[in-house]
């Protein structure tokens, strides 16, 4: 699995301080940050109503 350099960066800053802490450790706190936000993506829009992104209003959801 992969994740966005940001999730890299948060779990790096997060683990800094933990003198134990290594270079896997933040790989994978990366990781499960990555898929923590994804899960609660999924889980919070499941059930509304799609929406156009910004810019492309009327273009790609059917509900205009």
């Amino acid at each position: 699995m992969s994740y966005d350099t940001k999730c890299y960066d948060l779990a790096s800053a997060f683990l800094e301080d933990e003198p134990l802490s290594n270079e896997k450790d933040c790989h994978e706190l990366a990781q499960l940050i990555q898929t923590t936000i994804e899960d609660w993506i999924t889980y919070t829009m499941k059930d509304r109503e799609p929406r156009d992104p910004p810019g492309f209003e009327g273009g790609f959801a059917p509900n205009h």
